[in-house]
């Protein structure tokens, strides 16, 4: 039975151990991660630990003096949560190197930092005391308020130590007083990239040479083994124009180290950005992977819906309406109407409660129940604030939270830190690119590399340099490695790679790659089938839009007329040009209802922008694109009252009007008609783009539609002519070619009556299909 100590990085590591000795004996080690072996060596007396929320809410507090507003960081709280961070980061540094914060001016050789140091310095004396009064313990104060725990230290015999890392000034001290009561060993990997941590162990006794494994007990200062880093790893690197081309990479990968013969279990694919897991994941059919970092929240159907809903809310807009209408709206109402209050005016907890019972998820429920705890925590300081804003931060936290991964998939996806103590038989790194291979820091904010060099702090060089060894350790333990980065304007393989020696050997071109993620399925040419069927004419009513139709193509005929399938028009909030057409047409119908004929420009003017008003959609463009067409319209009503003063008047608007012709019955909904005396004028309305005919071209037309009105409006009296009114120009365009192209029409029109089976095939001239709702059926889409 060993009774050792185990102490690794993460849980993860301590995992990877357990199922590596499980098959080998019955009893296995004490493992326990390094953060907590070091907690466990110390005791804090009457004090307990700070929550998250209260310490930042503290930290607001303390920052409330004149010069903080020097370290450009505002106080309220959404911009103070998010900047807080960087503070902590900073002072936990200086705790964890056992550095007195006071003495950072004596570093400050050429006074750069003078005053932000003196800011923090009064931050941090601020800070403390808050802590101090209210017994609070936060862990950038541990190192000055612990006692040893010797009990905890005396209850282990041998503690072995797998340092991955480095160890703080304050790790190293516990590690000191632990060595009265046990016995400790590090096992050490020496490479060129942690050469600090190397110096703080020559301190300590120990003459080290990188390249090598080794064992150190830290109470003889004896170094007991000594190993050779072997890097006999087989390595290929890879180069992509796309970063998307590397889930193609990564999957041939996996499927060549399984060919191989490797375990799954035993392949990792390493994401020096994270953010590459949501794309891997999408393109993982058949569950291959398992994502140690977990699944964004965002994915869950619980915020899904709580996001659709608060994005209604905030704006109206077609898209958030179609959003809600797929994840349900039964929240919509309960939440709009507290939205807009202040927290103090509801029961916030009461009301989110009752939002969490609609779902049903466990896990979804779970996370949404302890953020809502934890945000129980900071109501108080947040009475006068929106429940908008409270939600925002709500929202923010829950984004933040990561869902297990339970598909199963044996290959593991993680992060290099995950890596730390772990090995594997075969690694996949992707995105080796200079912008995530070293990753950089955001802990050198307030203090440059000098002053962190004269205060012997970790600089960003030790940082980089530490990734670096990681990547190192990962390699070595592996015996395979295949890495890829996207090679660009904007992106380059890192420097790291010169380090190491990798030079690129692209055995596989881009389409290669991209087929593995987009397979290309052959298939036949497909035969066009005929659509030949009976059919007649004779009892249909005939529109000019229905003739122009059957002219132009008569698959669209058969698929618009005969099947009845409709187009599907997505909304939009952008109002189409038509949609404004019609706003027109209605406006002026209005008008001309109540008024026939007019005498005074003004009142006619005011009456149309009146009417405009009122069937104007509620969005600013809507407003803009209507207040553009009241313009245009200036110069239109001038000519009306031209019109009117001549003796016209305005008969009929948007009436709908059949009647016999050729042997058919012919249909339509005229504009506008015209009376002057015993004399007819037909109207069609534009605001739009039209087409008129020409000597050279008007026994090809196949658009009759001013021809329908001037036979349907025959029966009111004598029609003297019929033309567009242009509404853009304030003119009215007589069709040029009527007596001709009446007489082309009713030819056609003996033509459909002697049909009996048509043969509904496509048209020839596919210009016609570029613009049709039909052209994707018909295999004609661009």
């Amino acid at each position: 039975m060993d009774e050792s100590t185990i102490v690794l990085p993460s849980a993860r590591a301590i995992r990877h151990e357990q199922l590596t000795q499980e098959s080998q004996t019955l009893f296995l080690p004490n493992y326990i991660t390094m953060s907590d072996f070091i907690s466990k060596l110390t005791l804090v007396k009457d004090y307990k630990f700070i929550d998250e929320d209260s310490r930042v809410l503290l930290l607001l507090e303390a920052s409330d003096f004149k010069d903080f507003s020097a370290l450009q960081i505002e106080r309220n709280f959404f911009t103070f949560t998010k900047n807080s961070s960087y503070i902590f980061k900073f002072f936990e540094e200086l705790s964890a190197e056992l550095y007195d914060i006071h003495q950072l001016c004596n570093a400050d050789v050429y006074a750069e930092y003078e005053e932000h140091i003196a800011i923090l310095q009064e931050l941090y004396k601020r800070y403390e005391k808050l802590c101090d009064e209210r017994k609070l313990l936060d862990r950038i104060f541990l190192p000055k308020l612990y006692e040893f725990n010797e009990v905890y230290a005396k209850t282990h015999k041998n503690i072995v130590i797998q340092l991955d890392g480095h160890l703080t000034n304050f790790e190293l001290e516990l590690l000191e007083k632990a060595l009265k009561f046990t016995s400790i060993t590090l096992h050490f990997w020496a490479t060129r990239f942690n050469e600090k941590m190397q110096g703080k162990l020559c301190e300590l006794g120990f003459d080290l040479e990188a390249g090598f494994i080794y064992e150190l007990s830290l109470n003889e200062s004896k170094i007991l083994t000594k190993e050779k880093i072997q890097k006999d790893y087989k390595l290929t690197c890879n180069t992509f124009s796309e970063s998307l081309l590397q889930v193609g990479f990564v999957q041939q990968k996996i499927y060549e180290f399984v060919q191989k013969g490797y375990n799954p279990q035993n392949i990792a694919v390493i994401l020096p950005n994270e953010s590459m897991a949501e794309i891997l994941k999408s393109f993982d059919e058949k569950c291959n992977l398992n994502l140690a970092m977990g699944d964004s929240f965002r994915n869950a159907r619980l915020y899904a819906k709580l996001n659709a809903t608060l994005n209604a809310i905030e704006q109206d807009s077609k898209e958030n309406e179609a959003r809600v209408q797929r994840v349900g709206d039964e929240l919509f109402l309960n939440l709009y109407a507290i939205y807009y209050k202040k927290v103090a005016e509801i029961d916030f907890l009461n009301q989110m409660n009752a939002v969490g019972e609609i779902f049903t998820n466990k896990q979804e429920k779970k996370i949404f129940s302890e953020e809502l705890h934890k945000i129980q925590m900071i109501l108080p300081f947040m009475q006068d604030m929106s429940v908008k804003s409270l939600m925002n931060i709500f929202m923010q936290r829950l984004a933040a939270r990561t869902l297990d991964d339970v598909r199963g998939g044996k290959v593991t996806v993680m992060g290099v830190l995950e890596t730390r103590s772990v090995h594997f038989d075969a690694v996949i790194i992707i995105d080796f690119d200079d912008k995530n291979v070293p990753k950089r820091s955001d802990k050198d904010m307030f203090l440059n590399t000098q002053i962190r060099k004269v205060a012997s702090l970790p600089t960003m060089s030790d940082r980089e340099n530490l990734q670096k060894h990681y990547y190192e350790m990962l390699m070595a333990r592996s015996q395979e490695v295949a890495i890829s980065y996207v090679s660009s304007e904007q992106s380059s393989g890192s420097r790291f790679l010169k380090q190491l020696g990798i030079q690129e050997n692209n055995l596989h071109s881009e389409l290669d790659y991209a087929e593995i993620l987009f397979a290309r399925v052959k298939q036949e040419p497909k035969q066009e089938s005929e659509i030949v069927q009976e059919y007649s004419f004779k009892n249909i009513e005939l529109s000019a839009t229905r003739l122009k139709t059957f002219l132009t193509c008569k698959r669209k005929y058969y698929y618009k007329y005969i099947k009845y399938i409709k187009n599907h028009e997505i909304p939009k909030d952008m109002p189409q040009e038509y949609e404004i057409g019609n706003v027109v047409h209605r406006a002026l119908k209005e008008v001309y209802e109540k008024q026939n004929y007019y005498t005074d420009t003004q009142k006619l003017k005011r009456d149309i922008d009146k009417a405009l008003d009122e069937f104007c959609g509620e969005s600013e463009l809507d407003k803009y694109l209507v207040s553009m067409q009241k313009k245009r319209l200036e110069a239109f009503v001038d000519v009306e009252i031209q019109r009117f003063e001549q003796g016209w008047h305005v008969a009929s608007t948007e009436e709908y009007f059949k009647a016999p012709y050729a042997g058919i019955t012919i249909a339509g909904q005229i504009d506008r008609i015209d009376k002057k005396e015993n004399l007819i004028e037909v109207l069609d309305y534009k605001t739009g783009s039209y087409t008129l005919n020409t000597k050279n071209n008007f026994t090809d037309a196949t658009d009759f539609q001013l021809e329908f009105y001037y036979l349907l409006a025959g029966g009111l009296g004598n029609v003297q002519s019929c033309g567009f009114y242009d509404l853009k120009e304030s003119r009215i365009v007589p069709e040029s070619f009527l007596d001709e192209k009446l007489e082309i029409l009713k030819s056609h029109i003996k033509d459909l009556l002697s049909i009996e089976s048509v043969n509904f095939e496509k048209c020839e001239d596919v210009k016609a299909c570029q613009f049709c709702e039909y052209a994707i059926i018909c295999n004609r889409a661009a």
